[in-house]
This record gives structure tokens, C-alpha cells and sequence, in this order.
């Protein structure tokens, strides 16, 4: 097979590309699906296959299925060393998972679990895909960093991989998100430094659910993690 032009459009396995991988951190996220519950679906409206999801960063996305399952995730799982990961398989937090899913559909906390997987996201330094071409050259583009907010920005990117690959130079070649990435520090800083600033996110996302203000050091270690399309709120704290 020849090609005038290659896009590597990889999610998070583009961590592995070398020229990519000071850009990316993996991360995994989670998801768990009921047993079929159609008619239950049916009593509280939510038959449609309407995909919902939040603001936070460390988000809760979900939808039914055609024969009404709930498929309940959630970023923030396990963070991946160095480009490598094995998120494959079932979540080994599942618990959390479905805690998330019961506290906000308490009217569905006996419809049972029924499984769970793990997959890997790329989560970029701004929050946000780039799209850019490898090596200087003009043959070889790659997208990637939608960071677990892929559903919106893929349709934009589409576009702007589009464009570069055919050389066009009109708005999508020349978009903002047409750049080279942020880099992040190497590792083994880059780990331990997800994983404080992920740990932050947590406590301080634990803390707006209790109705209580998070704390300085958690919002100052959360905003390294900007979250992209959802700006991040600075208010005062205890």
C-alpha cells in the first residue's frame, strides 16, 4: 500500500510515537453496564440512547443501550508510565464506578451490575487535541490530547487533519488547535506528577459534592490539569 500522505490518528496510543510521547500522559477511565432494565428505563424517560455527561474534570459520562442497559464511566483511573499501559480488561475500579452511578440515579440502585472495562485516554497539557506534522514533513500528520472530551473536538479535528493532509491552506490548516503540543516534563516526574494533581482532583472534586469549598493547595494543584473545554473555578477557600 502507498500513500501521499499518512495521519496517525492513534488516541492514546500515540503516547508510544516518540515525538508524542513527552506530550501525552495516559490515563485510564472506567465503565461499568447494568443487566437490562428497559422497562425501568422507560418509568423515568430515559429510553432513548441520550449520552449525558458532566462538568467535572474528572468526568462521569453515560447513556443507555438499545435493549436498556445503563453504560455508566468515569475519567480519573490509573495513570499510565512512560507511553506503556494495560487498562485492558475489567475496571479494578468498579466499585467506585458504580457508587458514582448509584448516588445519581438512586431510583436505579437495584438494577444490577453486570460488567466492567478499563481503556486508556491521552490527556494532553492544556486540556485540548492538537494536531500537527511529525518529522517537519509534510507527509506524515498526527491528531491526538482530546484529553476524554473527544465526542465535539473529533468532528473539528476531522476537519483539520483533512486540510493538512491535502496541503489547503484556509481556516482549518490555520486553527489554533492546528500547533505543535505542550510538552510535559519527563519522566519519571511526569508520573509522580500526575498522579499529585490527579489525587488533587479528587479531593477537591469530593469536596464541591459535600457541598464544602476545596481547599487552596487542591484548586492551586488542580490547575496545573486545566480541564480544557470546561474552565476551571477559582473561588476562595478554608
Amino acid at each position: 500500500m502507498t500513500a501521499r500522505t499518512v495521519v496517525l490518528a492513534l488516541n492514546a496510543w500515540s503516547a508510544r510515537i516518540r515525538e508524542l510521547r513527552n506530550a501525552l500522559v495516559v490515563i485510564a477511565s472506567d465503565v461499568v453496564a447494568t443487566e437490562p432494565a428497559p422497562e425501568r428505563l422507560r418509568e423515568i424517560g430515559w429510553a432513548d440512547g441520550l449520552c449525558i455527561d458532566d462538568s467535572r474534570m474528572l468526568v462521569n459520562y453515560y447513556r443507555t443501550t438499545l435493549d436498556g442497559r445503563v453504560v455508566f464511566g468515569k475519567g480519573g483511573g490509573a495513570l499510565g508510565y512512560g507511553g506503556r499501559f494495560g487498562f485492558e480488561g475489567p475496571s479494578p475500579r468498579a466499585r467506585v464506578v458504580e457508587a458514582a452511578f448509584r448516588a445519581l440515579y438512586p431510583n436505579l440502585a437495584d438494577v444490577p451490575v453486570a460488567a466492567s472495562w478499563a481503556g486508556p485516554i491521552d490527556r494532553s497539557r492544556l486540556g485540548l487535541p492538537f494536531f500537527t506534522r511529525l518529522r517537519g514533513r509534510e507527509d506524515l500528520i498526527a491528531g491526538a490530547g482530546y484529553s476524554g472530551n473527544g465526542v465535539g473536538p473529533s468532528y473539528l479535528g476531522g476537519r483539520i487533519l483533512a486540510s493538512l493532509a491535502l496541503g489547503l491552506d484556509d481556516e482549518w490548516s490555520g486553527a489554533g488547535l492546528a500547533r505543535r503540543p505542550a510538552g510535559l516534563p519527563p519522566e519519571p516526574f511526569r508520573y509522580a506528577g500526575g498522579r499529585l494533581v490527579k489525587a488533587a482532583v479528587e479531593r477537591k472534586e469530593a469536596r464541591e459534592d459535600a457541598g464544602r469549598p476545596p481547599r487552596r493547595l487542591d484548586l492551586f494543584l488542580a490547575g496545573l490539569a486545566p480541564a480544557g473545554l470546561v474552565p476551571l473555578k477559582k473561588r476562595a477557600s478554608s
